[in-house]
Order: structure tokens, then C-alpha cells, then sequence
């Protein structure tokens, strides 16, 4: 196995673990809140805002990012091709949920 092999599918390795880590916690509602509404809103709307709905928005797109991850992990070290195509609808799955869940946040506003 090639040595870029061994680098890149250690680094997205731990990129995937850490993403699943976050993921795990924040479904326990543990840790910060990684989003940007959450992270731009004033202390005032912080307050006010529902927590739930934001760990929950959180916990969905680090985990399949997560996933992702593990994937072109896997996809490195074996050269399974065909991982590319669920990669890839994984990556339309997270963008679609993001907006949608932006546009849900912002209509409650």
C-alpha cells in the first residue's frame, strides 16, 4: 500500500472518529452547539431559542458527516469505486436537511 494511502486514511480516519464522537454527545445533549444559528445568535436569542431542535440539527448532520468520513476512509484502503455513489448521495442528504432545517428555523422566528 502506498504511503499517501496509509496518510490520507489515517487523517479522514480521525477525522471520521471525532465527527461520530461529537455526534454521540451532542444526541445526549452534551457539549456546544456547532451551528450557525446558534453560534450568531445574541445572548438574548440564545435564551430563547429551542436547544433541543439544535442538538437535534447538530447531531444529524455530524453524524453522516461522520459517516462520510468513514466511508472515504474505507474507499482509500480498498478502492472500492462504487463507495463514491452512496458518498455522494450522503453529501446531497446533508446539504438538503441543512437548508431545510435553516428555512424551518428561521420561519419559527
Amino acid at each position: 500500500m502506498e504511503f499517501w494511502r496509509v496518510i490520507s486514511s489515517m487523517i479522514t480516519g480521525l477525522i471520521s472518529v471525532l465527527l461520530l464522537v461529537y455526534a454521540f454527545f451532542t444526541s445526549k445533549e452534551k457539549g456546544p452547539i456547532l451551528s450557525n444559528t446558534y453560534l450568531f445568535a445574541s445572548k438574548e436569542e440564545r435564551e430563547h431559542m429551542n436547544k433541543s431542535a439544535e442538538y437535534r440539527l447538530v447531531t444529524v448532520v455530524f453524524g453522516i458527516l461522520g459517516v462520510l468520513f468513514l466511508l472515504l476512509t474505507i474507499t482509500i484502503l480498498t478502492s472500492w469505486n462504487w463507495l463514491y455513489f452512496i458518498i455522494g448521495i450522503l453529501v446531497v442528504i446533508v446539504i438538503i436537511y441543512a437548508i431545510v432545517e435553516s428555512f424551518k428555523t428561521e420561519m419559527k422566528r
